[in-house]
């Protein structure tokens, strides 16, 4: 069955590149997805389904328009003159093989695209803007007289269970109505799969010799100490059964004996992010600006971007190729997308949501798809494999996933970067985006702010992320303009300890500091200082998992 509905996929998915303004289309592919286990994805067509549908009903108020490409009876089709005949006025959209969908057409339609919309936001636990999309429904649905359909029926099965969360949330008694509802008491983020989508064929073989000669040919410039190697790794998700199972990654080793204190590696990112509207930062690199009197004072845009503005002209000049140029002159709509964003709990991810919209310039500017972008290419995203029967896996093995920056955001990060968020559906599709969440989220290094100690500041440093984790690092990383490793002193090894079934603490004794031949560099993406149970928790949403290191494992009574 799963390989039906696949092959289902991509038919549909290629028919959506030919005809990409089809809303018919949209929903087609929303119902597979749903059959698949994605509600995700399935809500994110929907979604460019009532978009598309909208216009219909209100076309001077969207920029795209929902039509649908036609074949032209031989008769009919071009003989070169142009086709005398026709009206000069004719829709240009018949000029280009397609007609325009028609107001019967949005009244087919419009109910299943509410009920799937609506009805995969509830399985993905994003309640709020479900609730919203479900009032606004049953409301049209009302005026077109569709109220005994069987899409008001699916819509009133939703916001039913939408009640049950919103009581539970809120101690509300009784029966309540709709318009009683404070949609703000409901959840507006949920979760989606974190998977590798069996068509991504993005992802490189990470034991190939030539993938793993061209990472250490850029590793030998920054890290000329190290290489990178294949590593099996323990699978982290909850969902796995086989304590044995391994993953095949990257890590890092040390090609020769290091010493404490050594810097072993100095990297620079371009795929970074801040929330802070107006600073004094690089644009590109995020390194504070130097003085206006320096003697290589700040470098700014050329292009009439007022507010980007450079720490050198070599950042200058890097911008520009690898991610400025797609969006040099679009300032004012970009600027204040996901900047500022009041509640701290919500910076993080709105910070994500950045970096999402810089890897998008880059892929503009390059004109390369994002997933081939040497900056992400190589990430691994804690991804498990696609099992039509495992669709609700554990909080190990998902994302977190909402409306606003999954679906909603991104296409306004598009439609600002003046691209066509439906004809550039191959490069930027729902799917694409998440993947590039999940290698962001296991990958990240940030920054919190001095002011209210919430995340400001993040970064994807690819090479440096090839280090895998552990409680017990044998490196320190700080994040100035560029990223480095240093080597931990003997004072600077992580505490081994353990309280046994008698009460008493057990030790173990102290590492030394240095890195051997041969041995992996081993990153940090937690406080090490922190109980094993604690450490586990801040770790889970980076590694994907519950951390299985040798100290994690001897702390918490799993191994002797």
């Amino acid at each position: 069955m799963a390989s039906e509905l696949l092959l289902a996929r991509a038919q549909t998915t290629a028919q959506l590149y030919a005809d990409p303004h089809n809303p018919h289309l949209y929903l087609d592919r929303a119902r597979l997805y749903e059959k698949l286990g994605f509600p995700d994805l399935a809500a994110a067509d929907a979604y460019r389904a009532l978009s598309l549908l909208e216009s219909v009903v209100d076309p001077d108020g969207f920029e795209f328009h929902a039509k649908k490409v036609v074949s032209k009876p031989a008769s009919q089709k071009d003989n070169g003159d142009g086709g005398e005949n026709k009206d000069e006025d004719e829709d240009e959209d018949e000029n280009d093989g397609t007609v325009p969908v028609t107001q019967e057409e949005y009244n087919a339609l419009i109910g299943e695209v509410y009920a799937v919309l609506v009805r995969s936001l509830v399985r993905c636990g994003c309640y709020r803007d479900a609730y919203e999309f479900g009032v606004r429904g049953l409301g049209l649905l009302r005026d077109l007289e569709q109220g005994g359909s069987s899409a008001t029926t699916v819509l009133n099965e939703q916001m039913d269970q939408i009640k049950t969360i919103y009581k539970f949330r809120t101690d509300a008694q009784g029966d309540i109505d709709l318009d009683s509802i404070d949609s703000a008491a409901l959840p507006a983020q949920g979760r989606a799969r974190r998977v590798l989508y069996p068509w991504n064929e993005h992802e490189p073989d990470r034991r190939a010799p030539e993938e793993l000669r061209f990472l250490n040919e850029r590793l030998a410039d920054i890290a000329p100490k190290c290489e990178v190697r294949a590593v099996a790794l323990p699978a982290l998700h909850d969902t796995t059964t086989d304590e044995e199972e391994v993953s095949v990654q990257l890590g890092l080793f040390a090609k020769e004996d290091i010493a404490a204190d050594e810097i072993i590696l100095r990297e620079s990112s371009l795929l970074t992010a801040t929330n802070r509207l107006h600073d004094d930062l690089c644009d590109a690199c995020n390194a504070p600006l130097p003085e206006l009197s320096a003697a290589e004072p700040p470098v700014g845009c050329e292009g009439g971007c007022a507010d980007t503005v450079f720490c050198s002209q070599a950042c200058h000049d890097k911008a520009q190729s690898i991610y400025h140029g797609a969006i040099c002159g679009l300032e004012d709509g970009l600027e204040s997308i996901g900047k500022d964003i009041p509640d701290p709990k919500d910076k993080a991810d709105y910070l994500y949501l950045l970096l999402l919209g810089r890897a998008l310039a880059m892929s503009a500017t390059q004109d390369v798809d994002a997933l081939e972008l040497p900056e992400v290419k190589y990430i691994w995203g804690d991804f498990h494999d696609f099992d039509l029967q495992t669709a609700s896996a554990g909080d190990a093995a998902t994302l977190p996933f909402s409306f606003q920056l999954n679906i909603l955001q991104p296409t306004r990060f598009l439609e600002e970067m003046e691209i066509d968020p439906y004809a550039s559906l191959p490069r930027y599709d729902t799917w694409v985006l998440n993947t590039l969440y999940a290698k962001f989220r296991g990958t990240a290094s940030g920054r919190l702010s001095t002011w209210d100690g919430g995340p400001e500041l993040c970064a994807v440093h690819p090479l440096w992320c090839l280090a895998n984790h552990s409680c017990d690092p044998n490196v320190c990383w700080e994040w100035g303009g560029e990223i480095t490793f240093r080597v931990r002193g003997n004072e600077e090894t992580a505490v081994w300890s353990r309280k046994k079934s008698d009460g008493t603490i057990e030790m173990k004794p102290l590492k030394a500091g240095g890195i051997a031949k041969d041995q992996e560099i081993l990153n940090h993406y937690c406080d090490i200082a922190l109980p094993v149970k604690e450490r586990r928790e801040w770790a889970s949403g980076a590694l994907g998992g519950t951390c299985r290191c040798d100290r994690c494992a001897w702390e918490a009574g799993e191994t002797e």
